[in-house]
C-alpha cells in the first residue's frame, strides 16, 4: 500500500522503484502483487500500466491494481470493450474485485 498524495514530479516509476527497493528484487518472487493506496488511486491508467509492468522487476508473476472509475473510464468506448447494456453488467461486476479488507 503506497500512502499519501504523490509529490509533483514523482512518477509512477519512481513509485514502483521505491516499491522493489523496499522489497528486494526478489520480494515478489512467485507471486502476484496487488498495489493499493492513495498514491496508486492518484495515477493515471498509463501509469498504473508501468507499476504493473514493471512488477516482474521485483520477481512477481504478475502486478495489479484494483479497477475504479479511472479503469472504467480508460475502458469505455474502446474498441473491444463491451457497449450498452453489456458495458452496465461488466462494469457492475468489475466494482466487485475489490481488495480483501485484510489483505497485506
Amino acid at each position: 500500500e503506497v500512502h499519501g498524495k504523490v509529490a509533483s514530479g514523482i512518477t509512477a516509476k519512481d513509485i514502483i522503484l521505491a516499491i522493489i527497493g523496499k522489497t528486494t528484487m526478489a520480494g515478489g518472487t512467485g507471486h502476484v502483487v496487488e498495489f493499493c493506496g492513495e498514491a496508486i488511486q492518484d495515477l493515471s491508467m498509463e501509469g498504473r500500466m508501468t507499476v504493473c509492468n514493471m512488477a516482474i522487476e521485483m520477481g512477481a508473476k504478475a502486478g495489479l491494481i484494483a479497477p475504479d472509475e479511472t479503469t472504467f473510464a480508460y475502458l469505455k468506448d474502446r474498441p473491444h470493450a463491451p457497449k450498452g447494456k453489456d458495458w452496465e453488467d461488466a462494469v457492475a461486476y468489475w466494482k466487485t474485485l475489490k481488495s480483501d479488507d485484510d489483505a497485506q
